[in-house]
């Protein structure tokens, strides 16, 4: 089984599972969050304050949290009533005026146990954990939060930890700091808006190696303090990855990106500036396909993020698209079929896909394949359509339109219909909505197999 077929049979990305919805009656802001690891306990208190503007009068608001006990809410400063049930954490300050800007702090102690079927955020290691955020369900489980994909905002993240062992996010590394216990603070700054569900918290015994990238990006790996000798080769794979997406796309929509190669079995997943993939399929050295696919999450997916969860193709889609494109160059030198047969082979699944899954942008509840899948065959058919280079020139004005920000597949549809100066509307509309596959344009003789009866 190729590279690609094995990725897309294994999942890599973010799934497209229902979120526990925030309350739509304020927007977040900013967030800093602080949470402290300690050895032999899978307790941790935690701080958070969320800094956001009420979009309407607000005598009672909620954020998200799960599998933690509360200790106090402040609002403004002010000691605060809340109830926590069913994963909300109601608060119920002074009235605040629509266009009011507040602070919520909250102290928790968050436990680190995942479901009686394992299904949770956390992956635990002797001495540390991970998170693997496979669904939009998974950081209220760590912190409270606004657990809403549309509502971005900017981070800060203190990791405190024992000092022999490293306190890991993404974002910037801003400041390190030594505290009394033999333990170590430090903090992360993610200066740009990013989705909540699109976070890294870690802690291990890990060594971060930082170095110049293409075109001024600061490379941040993180590895296994153990292993750090043994990927160095692989790590230096990122900067002609980065070189070749840019070279579609345009420029790196952050300052920094890099690897975090944690241990134990977390799959592959990608966070603002930072790709998890974990450290034994790194240093297998067959991660290509999964590396370009999360790498082209930090332009689909973290700078511009899907709307809602069945616009959540764009981002996998594209991830899937281009690094079926990578691993067909990298597999096949020179060859100009290699992407078409790519393409082919998941052509043929894409009846099936439907049949069980739903189209891309309106997929069944749980969507695993058909976002991903069909969702980049959906985009080579605007590439057989409108040619490659204008094929280009709308994926550089998406990712220039909406960066920071989020899209939905009518902002996508529009913008490759202006930008074409072709009425592409139906075709998009047949490829991301019908229930049959439709042909794919420049290849009438490719077949799609329905499910069997």
């Amino acid at each position: 089984m190729s590279s690609v077929c094995m990725a897309l049979v294994l999942g890599t990305g973010t799934a497209t599972g229902q979120p526990v919805a925030g309350t739509g009656d304020y927007d977040a802001l900013d967030y800093t969050v602080s949470l402290e690891y300690r050895s032999a306990t899978k307790d941790m208190d935690g701080t958070t304050t969320l800094r956001a503007r009420a979009t309407q009068p607000l005598s009672r608001f909620a954020l998200d949290f799960a599998g933690g006990k509360v200790g106090k809410v402040t609002v403004d400063g002010r000691r605060t009533r809340f109830e926590t049930r069913d994963e909300k954490l109601y608060v119920f300050p002074r009235e605040l005026a629509r266009g009011a800007e507040f602070t919520v702090t909250v102290d928790y102690t968050v436990t680190r146990t995942n479901g009686p079927d394992g299904h949770g955020p956390w992956r635990e290691i002797e001495d540390g954990f991970a998170i693997s955020p496979q669904t939009h369900e998974t950081m209220h489980h760590v912190f409270p939060c606004k657990n809403d994909i549309a509502d971005k905002a900017t981070y800060t993240v203190n990791v405190i930890a024992p000092a022999r062992l490293t306190g890991v996010t993404n974002g910037d590394l801003v400041e390190t700091t030594q505290l009394a216990g033999d333990r170590t603070a430090r903090k992360y700054r993610m200066a740009y808006p990013m989705p909540v569900d699109d976070g890294q918290i870690a802690v291990g015994p890990y060594s971060r190696m930082t170095r110049s990238g293409p075109d001024g990006v600061t490379i941040r790996d993180v590895v296994p303090t153990a292993q750090a000798g043994q990927l160095r080769e692989t790590l230096g794979r990122t900067d002609d990855q980065l070189r070749w997406l840019t070279a579609k796309l345009g420029a790196y929509p952050f300052g920094t990106y890099g690897l975090f190669a944690p241990l134990g079995s977390v799959g592959a997943f990608e966070s603002q500036t930072m790709s998890t993939i974990d450290a034994a399929t790194l240093a297998s050295g067959t991660a290509d396909y999964v590396r370009v696919h999360e790498l082209n999450h930090q332009w689909f997916g973290a700078s511009v993020s899907p709307k809602t969860l069945a616009d959540n193709w764009i981002a996998e889609g594209h991830a899937h698209f281009y690094g079926a494109w990578y691993d067909a160059e990298l597999s096949h030198p020179g060859s100009a079929d290699a992407f078409a047969e790519s393409m082919r082979m998941f052509y043929g699944m894409d009846q099936h896909l439907r049949d069980v899954e739903g189209p891309p942008a309106a997929p069944k509840p749980v969507s695993g394949q058909t976002q991903r899948a069909n969702g980049a065959l959906a985009l080579y058919a605007l590439r057989q359509t409108v040619g490659p280079q204008l094929f280009e020139k709308i994926e550089r004005a998406v990712v220039t339109r909406f960066k920071d920000g989020v899209a939905s597949t009518a902002d996508y549809i529009r913008t490759a219909r202006e930008v074409s100066g072709r009425d592409v509307t139906a075709l998009l509309t047949d490829w991301l909505y019908a229930k049959k596959t439709p042909p794919m344009p420049g290849h009438p003789d490719w077949k799609s197999d329905a499910v069997a009866s």
